[in-house]
């Protein structure tokens, strides 16, 4: 009986460009959100229709994802591997834009700077998420990626700490309230992100 190939040396296929794709969505609606606070008239229009778009240009990329997944005769990783991945990258997009219809509809004036801090080490996450799918026949540079990922993702772990704790101070209730709603928007998205995490380190221990 011939030995089973190895995942990580079978060719690339379309569906790691969808993921690409769902990465970079996930860029762009961290960089749209924070610019939604503050938005006014034709600005605030133009701003929930770039939310809407890039809703459904995420969803569109899932779909072609799961497309490309399904006529694929190799993989560069087993096939629930890579749902999970570009499952979680594109709950994670979700997520943030919900949060960027609920900045405009709460009428923001602008965003806390742990809210910024917090979109600023996400979008640092989308685009290693990007570049990870370049390394998956290099484990050690994979592995250095997920590593990357995980410090990110536990400096937005403090600053949502440190947030939530700052929030009952000199805030009347709407904007402790208001603030609150935000915060956990955000935090739903950097859940997702968590389990992208974790389903990733899983590839790097079954692969290894």
């Amino acid at each position: 009986m011939s030995p089973r190939m190895p995942w990580l040396v079978t060719r690339d296929t379309p569906a790691l460009r969808h993921i690409v794709d769902l990465a970079e969505a996930l860029r762009r609606s961290v960089h749209l959100v924070a610019q939604v606070a503050g938005a006014r008239g034709p600005e605030a229009d133009r701003t929930a229709r770039e939310l809407e778009d890039l809703d459904a240009a995420s969803t569109a990329s899932l779909m072609s994802f799961l497309t490309a997944l399904r006529s694929a005769y190799v993989t560069p990783l087993p096939r629930q591997d890579l749902y999970r991945l570009a499952g979680g990258v594109h709950a994670a997009t979700q997520r943030v834009v919900s949060a960027g219809v609920l900045i405009q509809r709460a009428d923001l004036e602008h965003l806390p700077a742990h809210a910024l801090d917090v979109l600023e080490t996400v979008g640092r996450q989308a685009e290693l998420l990007g570049r990870s799918t370049t390394e998956l026949r290099d484990l050690d540079a994979l592995e250095a990626t997920w590593m990357q990922l995980l410090r990110a993702s536990r400096r937005t772990e403090r600053i949502m700490v440190q947030w939530l704790a700052d929030l009952g101070m000199d805030l009347l209730q709407r904007d402790f309230n208001r603030q609150r709603e935000v915060a956990w928007a955000l935090q739903s998205a950097l859940e997702a992100l968590g389990r992208v995490n974790t389903d990733l380190g899983m590839v790097l221990v079954r692969e290894s």
